[in-house]
């Protein structure tokens, strides 16, 4: 194995260690998360990435290079139009997801309260923080970049996205998770392809991990939305969703280039 993939293993292993720890323990406790003991292993297990990215960073590249990582984490001085992509590509996977359903199946949605607003800004604001926002620190802030410093754009998005696929493993069998309650293939068959649009946002903002948060956590929040109005929430649902997210991680393929899958040259450590 080369000098430059081994940060990327150690981080890996490490990532995996600490997380499939946590939930592990919190699987055969069969305590569900909350202000409790389970809430604890369960954000522990979820910032698994982040804690990794920084021991890696300052162990194999020292104290500047980790400042570089977490300068990343604060990059917002980007163009507006970023913003609105990362907030609302999400909803437009959802309601497509929707409106295809409702096509196909006559499936229908409640529209929800004007309040559910303020509801909806607090659980992007949660997700970003608290409910994976933070991974990025690891998937997109430290593993990106040093993937494509040897492979294009598109082949580091996948694999990232199999690994990150696989690092979730855990959360179908732990009392409480939202995966719990959702059949695996579609659900891996999205994040494969939702890896991939995490890669042409970062390289389109010169590698800001604070948008792939706002992402993450926009994301999140949008599909929560959908579970908390719709009791029938099902593996068809969740296949067109799948198929959204992929029919646009094709398109920005084809409009981009699979090399750097942005205008700008990919990210690179």
């Amino acid at each position: 194995m080369s000098t430059a993939r081994r940060p990327l293993l150690a981080f890996v292993l490490l990532t995996f260690l600490i997380s499939w720890t946590a939930w592990g323990v919190l699987a055969v406790l069969g305590v569900k998360p909350g202000i409790n003991l389970g809430g604890v292993l369960w954000l522990l297990g979820g910032l698994g990435p982040p804690i990794s990215a920084v021991v890696v960073t300052r162990m194999t590249d020292g104290s500047q290079s980790t400042r570089e990582l977490l300068s990343r984490l604060l990059r917002w001085q980007v163009s507006w139009r970023w913003y609105g992509v990362a907030v609302l590509l999400p909803g437009v996977v959802v309601i497509s997801t929707l409106i295809f359903d409702s096509q196909i199946r006559g499936m229908n949605t409640p529209f929800p309260a004007p309040e559910f607003a303020l509801l909806f800004v607090g659980m992007i604001v949660a997700s970003s923080v608290i409910g994976g926002g933070l991974e990025e620190i690891g998937w997109r802030g430290f593993a990106l970049p040093r993937l494509q410093s040897s492979l294009d754009a598109l082949t580091a998005s996948v694999i990232i996205g199999v690994v990150w696929m696989v690092w979730h493993a855990p959360l179908f069998v732990v009392p409480g998770a939202v995966q719990t309650d959702l059949p695996v293939l579609p659900f891996v068959v999205q994040g494969i392809a939702l890896a991939v649009v995490f890669t042409w946002l970062y390289n389109s903002t010169n590698g800001s991990v604070l948008l792939a948060v706002f992402l993450h956590g926009s994301f999140n929040a949008w599909v929560s939305t959908v579970w908390l109005l719709r009791a029938d929430v099902d593996p068809v649902t969740l296949w067109i969703m799948a198929i959204v997210v992929c029919l646009i991680a094709i398109g920005l393929g084809v409009v981009y280039g699979t090399e750097h899958l942005s205008r700008n040259e990919r990210q690179m450590i």
